[in-house]
C-alpha cells in the first residue's frame, strides 16, 4: 500500500508540472502553446519548468520532510568528479546526436519561426538557468530517485527517462505534424531523446549528485543553442 502511494505521488507530480499545462493553455486558448506567438510560448514553458522545479520541493515538505530537502533532490557537492562525468555524458550524448543525423535523419524539430533579439535572449535565458535546473529537479532528483528506491536503479532511471520523453512528447507530436516529418525522423529524435534521458540518468547515478547530470544538461544546451537560436541572432 505504501509503495502505492509513493508511486502515485510521483506521477501526479509529474503530470501536474508537465501535461496539466498544456490541458489549461489549450481550455483558455483553444491552441496549444506552441502556437501561440513567442513571448506567450515562452511564458508558457517558463510556468512548466517553475513547476518542475518547486512542485517536488511542495511534495517533499508535504511529506513532511523539513530538513535537507535540496539534498535529498540530489543537490549537493560530492567532489570535483562529477564536473569530469558530467563532460563526459555530454560528450557521449553530442557523440549520439551527430550519428544519428547522420546514419538516419535530422530528428524531429519545431518549424522555424522568426524571433525577436529580445526573444532570442529570453529563450536563451530561459534554457540556460531555469530548463536545465528545473528538469534535473524532477527527473532525475525527484522521480529517479523515487523511482530507484521502489525498484533499483536501472529500472529508476529507465522510468525517469521514459517520463523526461513523454514531457517532450506534445511539442514532437506538433513539430511532426507542422512539419511533415517522415518516420526517419521520428526515428533519429527518439534515439536522440531517449539516449540523453538515459545519458543524464547515468551521469546522476554514477555522479551521485544532479551536479553531474546537471553539467551535462548545460552541455547539450550550448549546443542546441549554438545550432539553433544563435543562426537567427546573427541574422538580425
Amino acid at each position: 500500500m505504501q509503495c502505492k502511494r509513493v508511486l502515485a505521488r510521483l506521477l501526479v507530480v509529474w503530470f501536474v508540472a508537465n501535461l496539466a499545462p498544456h490541458l489549461v493553455v489549450f481550455a483558455a486558448t483553444g491552441r496549444i502553446y506552441y502556437q501561440l506567438s513567442p513571448l506567450a510560448g515562452i511564458a508558457a514553458e517558463t510556468s512548466i519548468m517553475l513547476l518542475n522545479l518547486l512542485l517536488p520541493v511542495v511534495a517533499l515538505r508535504w511529506e513532511g520532510q523539513k530538513q535537507g530537502v535540496l539534498t535529498e533532490l540530489g543537490w549537493h557537492w560530492p567532489g570535483a568528479r562529477v564536473i569530469w562525468i558530467g563532460i563526459g555524458a555530454a560528450a557521449v550524448m553530442f557523440a549520439l546526436g551527430i550519428a544519428t543525423q547522420r546514419l538516419i535523419a535530422n530528428p524531429v524539430g519545431l518549424p522555424r519561426r522568426t524571433l525577436t533579439p529580445f526573444e532570442v535572449a529570453l529563450a536563451i535565458l530561459m534554457m540556460l538557468v531555469l530548463n536545465t535546473a528545473a528538469e534535473e529537479t524532477m527527473f532525475r532528483g525527484y522521480l529517479q530517485t523515487g523511482f530507484s528506491r521502489m525498484y533499483g536503479p536501472a529500472l529508476g532511471i529507465g522510468i525517469a527517462a521514459l517520463l523526461f520523453g513523454l514531457r517532450h512528447l506534445p511539442m514532437d507530436i506538433y513539430g511532426a505534424v507542422a512539419t511533415h516529418a517522415a518516420g526517419a525522423a521520428w526515428a533519429s529524435r527518439i534515439i536522440q531523446m531517449y539516449g540523453a534521458a538515459a545519458g543524464l540518468g547515468l551521469a546522476r547515478h554514477w555522479g551521485g549528485s544532479n551536479w553531474a547530470s546537471w553539467i551535462a544538461h548545460e552541455g547539450l544546451m550550448v549546443v542546441v543553442i549554438a545550432l539553433s537560436l544563435l543562426p537567427r541572432l546573427a541574422a538580425k
